[in-house]
């Protein structure tokens, strides 16, 4: 498909505006991220599983998109900090879920209080208008992308 040279040039700009922002809230995150002891893959399973609930290994490392093996080892060391536990099912023994510890609860909350603080204070600035457009934006962007892991999975089978 050929594509106009003024789209061309927008789909360049929200690619460089999105690593940009990535670059930036890795940034302004690492001492937060650091100072908790934890791996970025690490939290980004406390954050699957405070956010969907108890899972399976498959579901996870799907969500994720990493392998078993690679969940299994980031469990391995979540497990050794009490941070998450396994529990096998009554239905089928075969079966082992994951799901966060009390411990994990008080971080996730610790975290997100943070980020809710940070979010405030870098937005508290904006008008109601700019905040709304940030909105409207991001939903754009999040729709686009929940379409395209539909087609992904359907063209992936």
């Amino acid at each position: 498909m050929i594509m106009s040279k003024p789209k061309f040039e927008s789909i360049s700009k929200i690619i460089n505006l999105t690593r940009n922002f990535n670059k930036s809230m890795r940034h302004k995150f690492h001492h937060s991220i650091h100072d908790s002891g934890f791996t970025l893959p690490q939290l980004s399973v406390i954050s699957t599983l405070e956010k969907h609930g108890e899972q399976k290994v498959s579901e996870l490392s799907l969500k994720m998109g990493l392998s078993d093996s690679t969940v299994s080892g980031i469990l391995d060391r979540l497990e050794q900090k009490d941070i998450i536990k396994r529990e096998r099912t009554k239905d089928d023994r075969r079966v082992v879920k994951i799901s966060l510890t009390g411990k994990s609860q008080k971080f996730c909350n610790d975290f997100r209080q943070k980020r809710e603080e940070y979010f405030t204070h870098l937005l508290k600035s904006l008008s109601e208008q700019e905040i709304k457009d940030i909105i409207k934006g991001l939903e754009i962007l999040n729709r686009v992308l929940a379409n395209d892991e539909h087609y992904i999975q359907v063209n992936k089978d």
